[in-house]
């Protein structure tokens, strides 16, 4: 009997990375965000329960995802009826050789009849050669089997795949603030890579061979209905058997990947904060809570491979128990000189090729149960619509010019979390040209005004205009592009110089960098570089220093003649040598554009046209360097703290 046990799919992932630019700006006192009660959130978002065992709408929706891959679908239904008429003609021509020539030959020989012993192995040996041509041609058709099964998968989960990351570039932030990295890492990669298996092995085999059990069913009654009945009748059995198990499976399955996923986004922020983790000697903390994740899913494995280590045995049993029922029945018809030889033969064949898609039945299954739970997780992802959308129709605005923006907030209130205000009527206009900047404590609400001026969320209430039209009016690619924004730690990307300054901008040509690089401060860090412009960068620019990143981020900004500037800290984390070649640079950056500066540092803002001073969501105080420090208030207090 052929061997169709295998393991079940132990799913593998991996951690990300998540922007910088991702976190709110949180209150102070804001706690721990282990003890958050977006936690629960996070959990719950891995732990879907769903106790359909077969879900019709959910095979209904993952067909219609590799709709345009039919062909490739219809192609490897093609190869496996071939290969099923392939494996019916193999019983057959043993029914043919021993009830043929063998038979004629036993006859003969028993009534004494003169020797033909020529004729009947001649015979004999046409059968026997018939038989090899049709097994090479089975072995040429089950490479294709492999091939058009492979490509099949391989073309349906690329497809879905790249669904996947481009509705992820699209969410808003406040969907990645909720989500564990690591927990999306696991649902691109590995989720992904389980629907896979079952494209390849799961519904094109499993249609298949419910066809061809039904096949079976009619050919063994045609060849002899009595034992045919006899298998009928067991069949309950084998179905009983795969009903039962079914029953725990996608549960098992499902707990696997909702472990997995919590185990790389542990490994995910672990990794990412592995300096902190290394400096305050919490490691042995960090293996603790690795090892207890670990154990959870260890103990979600081990429960599905007891389960099918339970499950093929007991299949094995009864598929033994009906092979004996049909030896049993047909050794007395073959005694009673009802059933020949040959055709006996033939029937424990055809009924060893409807036992293997029976008994295989409960392996399809499992892995649909596996890919069910992948598909939920995955349509999960999809079916969120962003709470940041794009005005449709002719009504969204697109912001070409490269003019100084003329920015207003009027009234603007935002929270993070409900019943947690951030901003609180915040209103006040960058005029073009002008530089406004940001001041205040920790948590008063400085990064917010950014991410709401770059549209990574929406106001709670009043709104925000660009140029006297309300954000929410304008194409975001072309929003987006018009801003040059410089973060206090930028991010770099993997790759070369060139590709970190232009950014897939069209526009911005050799002309254009070899002005930002000169502006910016950065040709001679540029060119200190083996190949210069085309000098690589490692991962998150670590072959640059913190003000060398510095440099070139504002390089990028300026490479893309910025309407409006945005500079968040962005000489926070430099030393005093190398933070007046940024303040330079920054000038260059800022000169006849609009800009909006946050900052701790209130040295970098005297020369602004106006300063706001944040205070617990609000705007407190508002004027010039001066008149601020005339007014003796919040402003004049931190001037004080900074230059005492």
């Amino acid at each position: 009997m052929k061997d169709t046990r295998h393991t079940p799919p132990t799913p593998a992932g991996q951690g990300g990375k998540a922007s910088q630019l991702s976190g709110p700006s949180a209150p102070a006192g804001t706690p721990d965000p282990a003890s958050r009660p977006g936690r629960k959130t996070r959990d719950a978002i891995d732990e879907m329960v769903t106790t359909k065992g077969w879900d019709t709408s959910l095979v209904r929706r993952l067909i219609g995802e590799v709709r345009a891959h039919a062909w490739l679908f219809a192609g490897s239904f093609g190869v496996l009826a071939v290969l099923f008429l392939l494996e019916l003609a193999g019983p057959w021509i043993l029914r043919g050789a021993l009830d043929g020539p063998v038979q004629r030959a036993l006859a003969a020989s028993d009534a004494g009849l003169p020797d033909e012993t020529a004729h009947w192995r001649r015979a004999l040996f046409l059968w026997a050669a018939a038989y090899v041509a049709v097994a090479l041609v089975s072995t040429g058709f089950r490479y294709l089997e492999v091939a058009f099964l492979n490509r099949t998968g391989q073309a349906a989960i690329t497809d879905i795949r790249a669904k996947l990351f481009a509705h992820l570039q699209r969410l808003d932030l406040a969907y990645f603030d909720r989500v564990p990295t690591g927990s999306l890492v696991t649902r691109v990669t590995s989720d992904v890579e389980n629907l896979n298996e079952m494209f390849t092995s799961g519904l094109v085999v499993l249609g298949f061979d419910l066809v061809k059990i039904a096949g079976l069913l009619g050919f063994l009654f045609a060849i002899h209905w009595k034992l045919a009945l006899v298998v009928l009748a067991m069949m309950p059995l084998l179905i009983g058997v795969s009903m039962v198990f079914r029953g725990g499976a996608r549960d098992a399955h499902r707990t696997v990947r909702a472990r997995l996923a919590r185990l790389n986004g542990y490994l995910q922020e672990v990794l990412s904060g592995i300096r902190v983790v290394q400096v305050f000697r919490r490691e042995e903390r960090v293996r603790e809570r690795f090892a207890q994740h670990l154990k959870g899913y260890l103990a979600a494995n081990v429960r599905t491979i007891l389960l099918f280590a339970l499950f093929f045995p007991v299949l094995d049993f009864v598929v033994n128990v009906v092979q004996g029922a049909t030896v049993w029945v047909g050794g007395i018809e073959i005694a009673g000189k009802v059933l020949s030889y040959g055709v006996f033969l033939q029937f424990w064949l055809y009924v060893n090729l409807l036992l293997n898609p029976v008994r295989e039945l409960g392996e399809r299954y499992n892995v649909l149960q596996s890919a069910f739970a992948s598909a939920e997780r995955i349509f999960a992802v999809l079916d969120t619509v962003p709470a940041v959308r794009e005005r449709e129709g002719p009504g969204r605005v697109v912001l070409s010019a490269d003019a100084p923006c003329h920015v207003r907030f009027e009234r603007v209130s935002f929270s993070y979390k409900e019943g947690v205000p951030v901003l609180q009527e915040v209103s006040f206009e960058i005029p073009p040209g002008a530089t406004v900047a940001v001041v205040g404590a920790t948590g008063a609400g400085k990064s917010t005004i950014v991410n709401l001026l770059l549209r990574f969320y929406d106001p709670s209430a009043g709104r925000i205009t660009l140029d006297g039209i309300d954000l929410r009016d304008y194409d975001l690619a072309s929003l987006r592009r018009r801003v040059g924004l410089v973060l206090q730690e930028d991010f770099l990307f993997a790759g070369t110089v060139r590709e970190n300054l232009a950014m897939e901008r069209e526009w911005v040509g050799e002309e254009e960098l070899e002005l930002a690089l000169e502006n910016s401060q950065a040709r001679d860090v540029i060119a200190a570089r083996a190949g210069g412009l085309d000098a690589a960068v490692s991962e998150r620019g670590a072959t640059f220093s913190t003000g060398e990143r510095q440099l070139i981020a504002i390089a990028r900004a300026l490479a893309g003649s910025p309407g409006l500037v945005i500079l968040d800290e962005a000489t926070a984390s430099v030393d005093s040598g190398v933070e007046n070649q940024i303040e330079e640079a920054q000038r260059n950056l800022t000169r006849e554009k609009s800009s909006l500066v946050i900052a701790h540092r209130l040295s970098t803002v005297r020369r602004a046209d106006q300063i706001l001073v944040m205070h617990r969501g609000e705007c407190r105080e508002r004027g010039t360097h001066e008149e601020l420090l005339a007014q003796g208030g919040i402003y004049a207090r931190l001037h004080r703290l900074q230059f005492a």
